[in-house]
């Protein structure tokens, strides 16, 4: 019996799916344009940059052939190729069949669901309580949950203390987004009275172990207002007679993209940083654990002319997010670029030696 290539996992398994679900359409495909489906890019970039370097490239090599031969397996004559070499080769399924590997994809799925069943279970003790309370109620799964949680028979936990103050309004907020309600609570910031809020929530996001929930609000700053759950006091109602008002469609996509945590400092922009590792084990950790999607190597870790050292860039807003990100990884980090940022560096932890130096014996 032939391997599924459907069953795999990791970047293998997602260019099988890829590469499949592009080929069915009937049209002309290559490795390229999985690459750039892949990656986000138009396909146009790959005239003026070399494919072979990017991420994931020699995962995409062998499953191109793999998805190909199943195919030409299931349906002889079924993938034309156009006669090129290199990137400019392409195939083309020709076949009859709408989805001729549909019963393989199905077995995968069935799996699939299961192994995540088995996950959720698993999983419990590194997700809020109230999450899997409010899904799983009187469900077979919560009740095997808790057996197995008072056996003392879990598998996995998380060094994150999900006991936060009001979490079990996570379900809540999002069945209120899923549902396009428009809710009333009162809001306590820091440092301030509580008021009212009438609030139309779009979007949940967790930072640093902290739950906020984004939307537009009856004050400003209208759009995209920020409100952590643990802020949040009293009873969280349904304001009725309220239309709802959406997100547009990819704004907190967008919202996100050039910035690190929740927050947007005013009128900040999207600068290059240059980032100077000063040890080759932090230089690979952070290799391995970004801190944004953006981050790139830029020079490797090595001995250089002036130091030995490695640099990575990274195309973000300040904000204090940044800030303690970087701040939180002490001397094996230099900010070398923007000046700007530099200096703000420069100044807390100017603040923070005085903080010291005035420690009277």
């Amino acid at each position: 019996m032939s391997k599924n290539i459907f069953g795999g996992y990791g970047v293998k398994a997602q260019f099988v799916n890829l590469i499949y679900q592009e080929l069915i359409k009937g049209g002309w495909v290559s490795l390229t344009d999985i690459l750039s489906l892949y990656h986000g890019r138009d396909t146009s970039y790959y005239l003026t940059h070399t494919p072979t370097s990017e991420a994931g490239y020699g995962e995409l090599k062998k499953a191109f052939p793999e998805v190909v031969r199943a195919l030409m397996n299931c349906c002889p004559g079924c993938v034309i190729d156009n006669g090129k070499k290199g990137k400019g080769k392409a195939f083309k399924y020709v076949g009859c069949d709408e989805d001729p590997l549909f019963e393989e994809r199905k077995a995968v799925v069935q799996k699939s669901l299961e192994d995540y069943v088995q996950f959720c279970k698993a999983s419990a003790n590194i997700m809020p309580a109230s999450w899997f309370s409010s899904f799983f109620e009187n469900t077979q799964l919560l009740l095997d949950i808790n057996r197995e949680s008072q056996e003392g028979t879990a598998q996995i936990c998380s060094s994150l203390d999900q006991n936060l103050t009001n979490i079990h309004l996570l379900p809540r907020f999002y069945k209120a987004i899923t549902d396009r309600q428009v809710l009333r609570f009162s809001y306590h910031r820091f440092g301030q009275e509580p008021f009212e809020l009438t609030f139309h929530p779009q979007f949940l996001k967790e930072y640093n172990g902290r739950w906020f929930v984004f939307g537009d609000a009856d004050r400003e700053p209208f759009k995209a207002y920020n409100v952590p759950l643990d802020r949040i006091c009293g009873e969280v109602s349904v304001a009725d007679g309220v239309d709802y008002i959406p997100a547009e469609k990819g704004f907190y996509q967008q919202f996100f993209h050039s910035i690190i945590g929740v927050t947007h400092k005013k009128d900040a922009k999207a600068e290059m940083v240059v980032i100077r590792t000063k040890s080759r084990y932090q230089h690979g950790l952070m290799l391995t654990k970004p801190l944004h999607h953006s981050q790139s190597e830029t020079l490797p870790f090595d001995e250089h002319q002036d130091g030995t050292y490695g640099e990575l860039t990274l195309t973000v807003e300040s904000n204090r997010e940044l800030l303690g990100k970087i701040l939180s990884f002490g001397q094996y980090l230099e900010v070398m670029q923007p000046q700007s940022l530099r200096e703000q560096i420069k100044e807390i932890l100017k603040q923070q030696i005085e903080q010291y130096d005035d420690i009277k014996e």
